[in-house]
């Protein structure tokens, strides 16, 4: 039986302490192990349950939650109560007798649970239960928990060779002790500079780590892989085929542990950029006092300085991909260096999936070398930056606005930067109350909508070329006199005169506002 090897149960310990130490919010973990011989999930492990009566407990694949996470093999969340008792409602009867006296005859609140998977092969499932708070657990809490299955399921695989070969097999030794010696390293949180030499030790080979990973098909890149993410490479000085296998096991106990690590700094870095998100919410509400002097030491500004809010969004596609948060951290840190090598204090955050910079005043060429320096780094990606005014700290509001009527506009009109101040007729949008603009733009454009969309585009591009007609002819490849029928129909419909400075004002104000409403 797994669960009585001594080398299982120090490595199901382990796994007890490190989730224990990476998740603090829970003090229920449970770990079940599937028995081969007698094909049901056996509790091998646990913490904060009866574990006399749990070592009772047989699931089948697919009955409860623990069943059914080991069949699909895929780890999952619950996020209410209603949810766990639908996947715990096909418990057998016996089961749930034994688990009800182990968990001291409570009703789980929060929960999730990861397969122990390694090669597509499920060994069993790791639980982690909340008593007493709902929806208490994140998506980036069970991907530590996950990270941390994924290494036991190595050890178990080892310990598993290890147990047939006995004392015979010397290499299945020192696979066992090259996976301690990293787990060991990421238990006492030594870091990923300390986990790099050990693997330079072992393999007697230079080893760099990149976050560069265009090239994973380079035989001499080991990809560092967490889910869709491709966190990292691993540069090794030969191809990986070509290193011993327990080389090749080192490498890949080395990537995991990586991996590990990544995986806790990227939660780290989401926590930080929650809390610039409250930050900004703050400054753009309006706060004052002790509040306004705490958010001013966190930023390092002082209390007279002029800011400006710079937002950026993809054109066509998103800054980064919702499932890939890991590209999104590198493009945060990627703006911040860009930033910090202007010397700013800035303010770098998310909102959705436009990024947000507010920095302190800059005088406007440096302003637009900093841009000319993003769009060179980002020369692949089709970004759209909208800038705001300078403004006060407690005005800070009014600049992202304007930044963010600037990116509307920059969308509306194929311009890669679009500053507010560029903005002319189009600011009325959104400076005058919008039904006194609907009353305007229905007085001088009455019966418009009654012309086809070959009459609107020719007034469109009559305007653009400031009633040039031999120009506006070229630019529709239309004949002059098909052009001088459209305009006078235009005229006679919309009841003006092109040639009446009035009337003509009137209407290129009217269209403008009719465009950059979308009303087209």
């Amino acid at each position: 039986m797994l669960t009585k090897s001594l080398t299982i149960t120090d490595i199901l310990k382990n796994v007890i302490q490190a989730a224990s130490e990476l998740l603090e919010a829970s003090s229920v973990f449970i770990i079940y192990l599937y028995d081969e011989e007698e094909k049901v999930l056996r509790f091998a492990e646990g913490k904060g349950i009866d574990q006399a009566h749990f070592k009772k407990i047989a699931f089948a694949p697919g009955e409860s939650i623990s069943g059914k996470v080991f069949n699909d093999k895929k780890p999952k969340l619950f996020m209410s109560e209603s949810e766990i008792d639908q996947a715990m409602n096909n418990m057998s009867q016996e089961n749930y007798n034994h688990y009800y006296q182990g968990v001291n005859k409570q009703k789980i609140k929060s929960a999730f649970v990861v397969p122990i998977l390694n090669k597509d092969r499920c060994y069993g499932i790791v639980v982690v239960d909340n008593f007493s708070q709902k929806g208490l657990f994140t998506e980036e809490d069970m991907e530590v928990i996950q990270a941390v299955a994924d290494q036991s399921a190595i050890a178990i695989e080892n310990s598993r060779m290890y147990q047939n070969l006995k004392e015979k097999n010397d290499l299945l030794k020192q696979s066992i002790s090259i996976h301690h010696r990293f787990y060991k390293l990421i238990i006492e949180g030594r870091g990923i500079e300390n986990v790099i030499q050990l693997l330079e030790r072992i393999i007697h080979s230079d080893v760099t780590l990149s976050t560069d990973c265009e090239n994973t098909a380079d035989d001499c890149v080991f990809p560092i892989v967490r889910g869709n993410d491709v966190l990292g490479v691993l540069n090794l000085e030969k191809p990986f085929q070509d290193f011993t296998h327990m080389n090749q096991i080192a490498i890949e106990q080395a990537s995991l542990s990586i991996a590990l690590e990544l995986i806790k700094d990227n939660a780290l870095f989401e926590k930080e950029i929650h809390l610039r998100g409250e930050v900004f919410n703050q400054l753009i509400e309006g706060i004052s006092g002790r509040d306004f002097q705490n958010v001013l030491q966190y930023v390092r500004w002082d209390e007279d300085w002029h800011v400006q809010c710079i937002i950026l969004e993809g054109r066509t596609e998103p800054l980064w991909k919702p499932d890939k948060l890991i590209d999104k951290e590198r493009f945060i840190q990627a703006i911040e260096q860009a930033i910090a090598t202007f010397g700013l204090d800035s303010l770098v955050l998310t909102r959705a999936f436009q990024l947000i910079m507010i920095i302190p005043e800059l005088e406007h060429s440096r302003k637009n070398q900093l841009i000319k320096h993003i769009q060179v780094q980002f020369k692949d990606m089709n970004i759209i930056y909208g800038i705001g005014r300078e403004t006060r700290i407690d005005n800070l509001s009014v600049s992202y606005n304007e930044a963010l009527r600037s990116v509307g506009y920059g969308k509306l009109h194929h311009i890669d930067v679009v500053e507010y101040p560029m903005l002319g007729i189009e600011r009325l949008l959104y400076e005058v109350d919008g039904d006194v603009l609907d009353m305007f733009m229905q007085d001088k454009l009455r019966n418009f909508d009654t012309l086809d969309q070959a009459f609107i585009e020719t007034l469109r591009m009559f305007i653009k070329l400031n009633k040039n007609h031999k120009q506006t002819a070229e630019h529709l490849h239309i004949h002059p006199n098909t052009l001088y029928y459209r305009l006078r129909k235009i005229e006679n419909v919309l009841n003006i005169d092109f040639d009446a400075e009035k009337d003509w004002i009137d209407l290129v104000i009217a269209f403008r506002l009719y465009v950059a409403s979308n009303k087209n």
